[in-house]
C-alpha cells in the first residue's frame, strides 16, 4: 500500500509518499544485516513501513527535518483476556540517538524513515503495537529554535502468542494528534 501525505513546509507544498505493506521475507526489511536474537525469517507478516520526499523543490538548509515516533503498547496479559493488563506510551529512538538523548527516529536533508518491528510481545500473550509518527521541523536558528509539526500518520500490527500478526489500518494525524502525543510522553527536542 502506498500513500501520499501533502503538507507545508518552509512556505512551499510537499509531499512525502508512505510504503507500508506486510514483510514478505527477511531480505525485503534487511534484518540479515542486524544481530537479532531470533530467526528473522519469523518477522514474516510483520508490518514494513518506509516513508519518504519522493521529490521536493526545497534546497539545502531548508531541507532539514526529523521524524519523531510515539508507540502505544497495549498489553493482555492472556488472550482470552478482554481487558489490556497494561497501556503504555513510549518514544521510538533508534540506540545511538538514545544515548545522546535525542527524541528523533531519524533525521536528513531531507529525513527519511524505514521501520520494520516484529516480536515484541515480551511477557505478554497478546499485544496491540500502534506507532504515531510525525514528520518535523527540527528546532533550528531558520525557525526559531521550534520545534514544528510538518505531518503524521499511524500505523502499527497485533500480535499474539499463537504467531497470528495482522496489519493495523494506516491512518492520518492531525496537528492536534502530535500535541497530545508530545503531551503523554514529555520530551526535549
Amino acid at each position: 500500500m502506498q500513500y501520499s501525505i501533502p503538507f507545508t513546509f518552509h512556505g512551499k507544498a510537499q509531499q512525502i509518499t508512505v510504503e507500508y505493506s506486510p514483510m514478505e521475507n527477511s531480505l525485503s526489511s534487511g534484518f540479515r544485516v542486524l544481530p537479532l536474537p531470533f530467526d528473522p525469517e519469523k518477522c514474516k507478516g510483520y508490518p514494513m513501513l518506509h516513508a519518504y520526499f519522493e521529490q521536493t523543490d526545497l534546497q539545502g538548509y531548508e531541507r532539514y527535518c526529523g521524524w519523531i515516533q510515539f508507540i502505544r503498547r497495549t498489553e493482555y496479559k492472556s488472550m482470552k483476556d478482554a481487558v489490556p493488563c497494561h497501556i503504555g506510551y513510549q518514544l521510538d529512538v533508534p540506540e545511538h540517538f538514545r544515548k545522546r538523548n535525542t527524541p528523533y527516529f531519524a533525521t536528513g536533508y531531507p529525513a527519511e524513515l524505514f521501520d520494520a518491528p516484529c516480536r515484541n510481545l515480551h511477557s505478554c500473550e497478546k499485544l496491540i503495537w500502534q506507532a504515531y509518527t510525525y514528520l518535523v521541523d527540527i528546532p533550528s536558528i531558520i525557525n526559531g529554535y521550534r520545534l514544528g509539526y510538518l505531518a503524521g500518520f499511524s500505523w502499527g500490527y497485533t500480535e499474539d502468542v499463537l504467531g497470528q500478526v495482522s496489519l493495523l489500518n494506516f491512518g492520518l494525524l492531525t496537528e492536534k494528534d502530535w500535541i497530545t502525543h508530545c503531551a503523554l510522553v514529555p520530551f526535549e527536542p
